[in-house]
C-alpha cells in the first residue's frame, strides 16, 4: 500500500479538501515505497531529471532551479528508535508553486510535527510558509543534536582530568565519527540555504521571511563552527588520554626495572649460596642463614640508595 499522503493548505494555517480553494497541496512520499515510486515517475507530471533526483541512493544538500520550479534536498537527523542521529536522513523537496512535495526514506520528526499542526490548524499559510517551517525544523533539530554532542565532550574532559580510562577511547572515537558524519552534510547544507536565500526575487518565494532565510543559514554557518571546535576538542582529549596512558604505563614499568634492578643481585646471591659445593662460606656455622640474610639487606639496601643518588626515584 502506498505511503502518500496529500494535504491541501486552506491559507489559515489548516488543511482543507480537494474540492475546496486552496494555496497549494504538499505531498508526501516515501522514495522506497514501490507505489510511491511509480506515481512520482508515471503520475506526478514532474520532469525525468527531477524524479530522478527524488529518487537518488544517495544525495547531498543543494539547491537547483529547474524548469518554474526548485529543487531542494536537505538533511535532518534521524531521530527513529535504533537508529544513530547522526545518520541523518534526506530530505527531497520539489517546489512549483502549486506542490510541494517532499521525498524521504525515513520518518523525520520536523515532517510530522508540521503535518500536525496543520491538522490542528495551527501550520503554515502557504506553500513559501511551510518550505520555511520544513527548514527551520530541521536546523532546530539539529541545533539540538550538537549541543548534546558539545554535552558529550565536556562530560569526557572531566572524566579525563577525573580518571583516565582505556574505555574512554572507544566512547571518543563514537563522539568523533558522529561529528564527521554530521560536518559532511552541514557544510553543504549552510551553502544551499545561502543559496535559496540569494534567490529572493525567485516569484515562486514570494511571502516567504527571506530575512529569517538568512538567519537560518547563518545559525547553520555557527552549527559548522561549533562542530569544528567539537572535532578539535575531541582530537585534544584523545591525545590527551594516549598520553596519560602511556604515562601510567611509563610510570609501572619504571617501577618494574627499579624493582628487577634491585632483586637482579638479590637472585645471584641466593642462587649463588644454594649450590651444593664445598667452601661455601657459613656452611656449618648456626648462624650463617642470618648473615647471608645481613648480606642480602646490605646489598638491598646497598643498591637503593645508589638509585636514589642517581635519582631514579
Amino acid at each position: 500500500m502506498s505511503t502518500r499522503k496529500a494535504l491541501c493548505l486552506d491559507g489559515g494555517g489548516g488543511r482543507t479538501t480537494p474540492q475546496h480553494p486552496s494555496t497549494g497541496t504538499w505531498i508526501r512520499v516515501n522514495w522506497e515505497d514501490p507505489d510511491d515510486r511509480r506515481w512520482l515517475q508515471d503520475e506526478s507530471g514532474l520532469d525525468e531529471l527531477v524524479v530522478d533526483s527524488l529518487l537518488a541512493e544517495d544525495t547531498r544538500p543543494r539547491v537547483v532551479e529547474h524548469d518554474d520550479g526548485l529543487l531542494i534536498i536537505l538533511r535532518g537527523v534521524n531521530l527513529n528508535a535504533d537508529q544513530r542521529p547522526e545518520d541523518m536522513i534526506s530530505l527531497r523537496l520539489w517546489f512549483d508553486g502549486q506542490r510541494l512535495i517532499s521525498a524521504s526514506r525515513l520518518a523525520l520528526q520536523t515532517v510530522h510535527h508540521t503535518a500536525r499542526r496543520l491538522e490542528d490548524g495551527a501550520g503554515p499559510h502557504g506553500l513559501p510558509e511551510l518550505l520555511l517551517a520544513l527548514i527551520d525544523g530541521l536546523s532546530t533539530r539539529t541545533d539540538e543534536l550538537i549541543e548534546s554532542i558539545e554535552e558529550q565532550i565536556d562530560s569526557l574532559e572531566a572524566r579525563l582530568l577525573e580518571e583516565p580510562d582505556r574505555h574512554l577511547r572507544a566512547e571518543i572515537s563514537q563522539v568523533r565519527r558522529a561529528i564527521i558524519v554530521i560536518r559532511r552534510y552541514l557544510a553543504p547544507q549552510r551553502d544551499a540555504l545561502l543559496r535559496l536565500a540569494s534567490l529572493r526575487n525567485h516569484p515562486l518565494l514570494e511571502g516567504m521571511d527571506m530575512g529569517e532565510l538568512r538567519e537560518q543559514g547563518d545559525a547553520l554557518t555557527r552549527l559548522v563552527e561549533d562542530l569544528d571546535m567539537a572535532r578539535e576538542r575531541g582530537a585534544m582529549i584523545h591525545e590527551q588520554l594516549l598520553t596519560q596512558l602511556s604515562d601510567q604505563l611509563n610510570t609501572r614499568m619504571y617501577l618494574l626495572s627499579i624493582v628487577a634492578a634491585i632483586f637482579l643481585p638479590l637472585g645471584f646471591l641466593t642462587g649463588l649460596f644454594g649450590i651444593n659445593v664445598g667452601g661455601m662460606p657459613w656452611l656449618e656455622s648456626d648462624r650463617g642463614f642470618w648473615w647471608v640474610m645481613l648480606l642480602i639487606a646490605a646489598v638491598s639496601g646497598g643498591l637503593g640508595l645508589w638509585l636514589k643518588r642517581r635519582r631514579w626515584f
